[in-house]
């Protein structure tokens, strides 16, 4: 007969291992439970964002299109001229995406104007607020907004420096003499801008007139501020003069990745203008 001690032990050490079995078996449904719930998409995101958080990730770099040129003819005002398809675009939001837009040439023959500039653009700028709008807009051109632009712009103090934000403006005018010529001048470029010399352009019976203004012994003449480069052509023959503000950098281009590899189209459509 076992005595009153025996069955104690016998209890302790049945309660041992049954605490055992529990904290095992426990510790074991534990382990797979975690092992096999899925972690949160958002998680995950926040994972990834953190394992790229310090890493630089390199820019978008779109191939350049092919290069193809369109020809802008307009008997009324009576020159053509020639102009790449395809040109880097302005994008003014933030982060900047970099890619390639169509030119188009809007006609404004009433004021003797034809413009080319790109389709569209995208902005998240507010001229008003002077404040970023929170929000990136495709600006589609058109003559009505170039107009605006142009008046917006020529209310101010620096009216004479005007040109498009994303282009050329070029004026066609009939000259029949050295007088209208000056007049010209003037109106394009300032009420103290005469002709300084006129030299044979590339054209012959074309000349590529020279502009100067009066002397200022500070600063640029606010009645002729040529801090920019223009082109001023003017044919006798068939009496008419063209100008065109170029701007202080390339108006027409590719992107910019390397001085090999960047390609300006201004000269050459310059070069491809003709009275006709």
């Amino acid at each position: 007969m076992q005595n009153k001690k025996g069955v104690l032990d016998n209890g302790k050490y049945i309660l041992i291992v049954v605490i055992l079995v529990f904290t095992i078996g426990g510790g074991i449904f534990i382990y797979l439970s975690n092992k096999e719930k899925p972690v949160p998409i958002s998680q995950k995101e926040n994972i990834e964002k953190e394992e790229i958080k310090e890493e630089e990730i390199a820019p978008v770099i779109p191939t350049p299109p092919e290069e193809k040129w369109e020809t802008y003819v307009s008997s009324e005002l009576g020159f053509s001229i020639e102009y790449p398809e395809m040109v880097y675009g302005l994008d003014k939001c933030s982060p900047q995406k970099p890619f390639y837009v169509p030119l188009r040439v809007f006609e404004d023959k009433k004021n003797g104007i034809v413009y080319i500039t790109e389709e569209y653009y995208y902005n998240d700028w507010d001229n008003e607020t002077q404040s970023k709008t929170g929000s990136c807009k495709k600006i589609i051109n058109s003559l009505e907004l170039l107009q605006e632009e142009k008046e917006e712009m020529q209310k101010g103090e620096f009216s004479l420096w005007w040109k498009p934000l994303l282009g050329w403006a070029i004026s066609i005018r009939n000259i029949k003499n050295d007088i209208e010529l000056d007049k010209f001048i003037k109106d394009n470029y300032g009420s103290e801008c005469f002709v300084k010399d006129k030299v044979f352009w590339k054209q012959s019976k074309i000349y590529d007139i020279n502009i100067q203004g009066k002397e200022y012994l500070e600063g640029i003449n606010p009645n002729c501020p040529l801090n920019y480069v223009y082109k001023v052509l003017y044919d006798p023959e068939k009496n008419k003069a063209m100008s065109v503000k170029l701007g202080q950098e390339c108006g027409f281009g590719t992107q910019y990745i390397s001085e090999e590899s960047y390609k300006c189209y201004d000269d050459e459509m310059i070069d491809s203008f003709k009275f006709e």
